[in-house]
């Protein structure tokens, strides 16, 4: 895990930009505090922070091929490195270090473009090939490493971290109107989109090849590829959850890889407990796990954690969260974070990392599960929106007035009223934007209330969908579940959770690992049935069923809760008032992004608890300590008129 820079000059002086690129890492120390290296070979700079995991004494890149007229940086893990460096080996290749990353020059001469489909891993990474002037970008299939880019006709810059690539001079501080609109519908910034015009996110499992002026972008490995395995759906769900099993053991065995310590983020649920079943059958006992316990019982989960923990002898640690951690919580993630995230649980992932780094270095986490098994309980809600809207409406109030009266009070923690008006919300949208609608916190409509005019004129044009409409566009997936899993996968996933636990944990200086993310094991989940998948009211059916046999019978029928906070109920305590400042009219014109009334508005409902605005308030608040460290508090915000498009990808 580790922090990338360069800079690749195609026309004017290059004596500047060696000074910009150490400049640039230089803020990329928390993602690299154990060493730093630079190389400059013709008009290519490239820099590098270093967060030493394996072969601890090795010199830090970048790494260089024999004739060094190859040269690469690389943040990430290659965890089939071994393998790789004997194949290398065998084929003539000298390689100084045994670090991970040294492959990868030695790769790209063996399969030029072709080398990302050999790793297995998470990665971005740059390969300079100065003899014919190629700078190859590249990023790992599921996006759990970050790389952002901008050029123009005289540059093109790169860096893992988007504060890193500001600090380059040329490149103009100006929101993305578009980019804003994309970040208030689903609390992030969906690839290629940034808060920034002009700047891109290189979309996972995409390579970026720059030739002299020529900038294309292609796909090197795409998960819609894989949910049509006809051999799959023939085969017993006994033999497949044996596969799966199989499968899940040897993702966890190459996460484990590693020459520094490394423990596990233990929720209490079925993904992260059945990790610990694998590394302790595979490891024995005492592995460090590291929990999430809340003075709100309402959220605390710490007992099934505890439980888990104490069944597989596990080192058991615990973070217990109460108020009082939510102002510094949000003022390492407001000035760590590097772009916008609405996601309240950054601030407990961030503090949950921060306690686990005073005992290891790398941490096993529990993302994709919920994405490739249908873990959330959103696709059931779809199934029962479309029975929802079969019913007559003058008889749909009467239902939802009856689930109010003689439903429970809570559903896991959440309030049911809650629930049921972000139910009967998106209900009557189409499948598509009934989903984001869940998911994200400020829909088109409440968009129209809440931007200022001068940004919904520039977005005038502008379809809020978009960027869920082109994941789906042209694929044929197989039904409507595979569609929002594979809707997910590419963008909550990878924009949202990815980012979420990256940042978080690289603000620790921890090197965060997710087995369910092994690309192989994820292909074989693709093509399961998905009436393995949702069976019934079931949710992550086959998962269940291939852990039954290792987890204690209370995991398996826990309801699914994450590391949440009682976002809600501390905002109303501990942050009302910071928010009424921070959002006062005289501020929020002076910045000039929002209506200071519809803003009012959502936080009078709020704190008057006339209504729940958790989600939009957190996004917006989100969004704006992030304009507080990226232009300055109480500065007029420029906006664009929409970003210069990306290179059009070529699967």
């Amino acid at each position: 895990m580790c922090g990338i820079v360069g800079v690749l000059g195609r026309s004017g002086p290059d004596s500047w930009r060696a000074e910009i690129v150490r400049t640039m890492a230089a803020t990329l120390v928390h993602r690299g505090p154990d060493g730093e290296g630079f190389a400059s070979s013709g008009n290519c700079f490239l820099g590098f922070r270093r967060l030493a995991i394996i072969d601890l004494e090795a010199e830090s890149p970048p790494f260089a091929n024999e004739d060094e007229s190859v040269w690469s940086v690389c943040n990430g893990q290659i965890y089939n490195a071994p393998e790789l460096r004997n194949t290398l080996h065998s084929r003539g290749h000298t390689l100084r270090t045994a670090t991970d990353t040294e492959v990868i020059p030695h790769l790209f001469e063996e399969y030029g473009a072709g080398l990302a489909a050999h790793l297995n891993g998470m990665f971005a990474f740059a390969v300079w090939d100065r003899q014919r002037n190629l700078l190859l970008l590249g990023r790992d299939r599921t996006g759990e490493k970050p790389l952002f880019y901008w050029f123009d006709d005289d540059e093109l810059v790169f860096a893992s971290d988007l504060r890193a690539l500001l600090v380059h001079p040329r490149i103009p501080k100006v929101v993305d109107p578009v980019g804003l609109r994309r970040y208030l519908l689903h609390d992030y910034f969906p690839a290629p989109v940034s808060p920034i015009q002009d700047v891109h996110k290189l979309e996972a499992g995409h390579l970026l090849i720059a030739r002299g002026a020529e900038i294309s972008i292609r796909r090197y490995w795409d998960l819609a590829d894989f949910y049509s395995q006809p051999d799959l759906k023939r085969r017993k769900p006994d033999d497949l959850a044996e596969e799966l099993d199989h499968r899940l053991g040897i993702a966890v065995r190459r996460r484990s890889r590693s020459d520094v310590p490394f423990g596990l983020f233990l929720s209490g649920g079925i993904d992260s407990s059945a990790i610990l079943a694998y590394l302790a059958e595979q490891q024995g006992g005492g592995v460090p796990v590291f929990s999430i316990g809340h003075t709100d019982q309402s959220f605390d989960e710490a007992d099934l954690a505890k439980t888990t923990a104490r069944f597989f002898k596990a080192d058991f640690n615990q973070l217990i969260l109460d108020e009082s951690h939510l102002a510094d919580g949000l003022r390492r993630v407001g000035l760590g974070l590097g772009e916008p995230l609405g996601d309240a649980s950054t601030i407990p992932t961030h503090l949950l990392a921060l306690l686990a780094g005073k005992k290891v270095k790398v941490i096993l986490s529990g993302e994709g599960a919920d994405e490739l098994f249908a873990g959330y309980p959103t696709y059931l809600g779809n199934r029962i929106a479309e029975v929802y809207r079969g019913i007559p409406k003058r008889l749909r109030s009467a239902l939802i007035d009856s689930i109010r009266r003689f439903g429970p009070v809570k559903m896991s923690n959440v309030g049911l009223d809650y629930l049921l008006s972000r139910f009967v919300a998106g209900a009557e949208l189409e499948r598509l934007e009934r989903h984001h609608t869940w998911f994200g916190s400020l829909p088109p409509m409440l968009q129209q209330n809440v931007l200022a005019p001068r940004v919904l004129e520039a977005l005038a044009a502008d379809d809020p969908f978009a960027s869920a409409r082109s994941r789906l566009a042209g694929r044929d997936l197989g039904d409507s579940l595979s569609e929002l899993l594979y809707m997910d996968f590419t963008m909550y996933l990878q924009d949202d959770l990815l980012t979420k636990v990256d940042r978080a944990t690289m603000l620790a200086s921890l090197e965060a690992r997710a087995p369910f993310l092994d690309h192989e094991l994820a292909e074989f989940a693709a093509g399961l049935p998905s009436k393995l998948k949702l069976h019934g009211l079931t949710t992550k059916d086959i998962l269940r069923r291939t852990v039954r046999r290792r987890l204690p019978p209370e995991i398996l029928k826990r309801r699914k809760r994450g590391f949440n906070i009682p976002f809600s109920r501390w905002l109303l305590h501990s942050l009302g008032e910071q928010l009424r400042e921070r959002f006062s009219t005289e501020r929020v014109e002076a910045r000039g992004l929002f209506s200071a009334a519809g803003i009012s508005r959502l936080l009078d409902e709020h704190l008057s608890e006339r209504a729940d605005h958790r989600k939009p308030l957190f996004t917006l608040l989100a969004f704006d300590l992030w304009c507080d460290v990226t232009f300055g508090e109480g500065v007029r915000i420029p906006i664009g008129t929409g970003t210069r498009a990306a290179p059009i990808a070529k699967d």
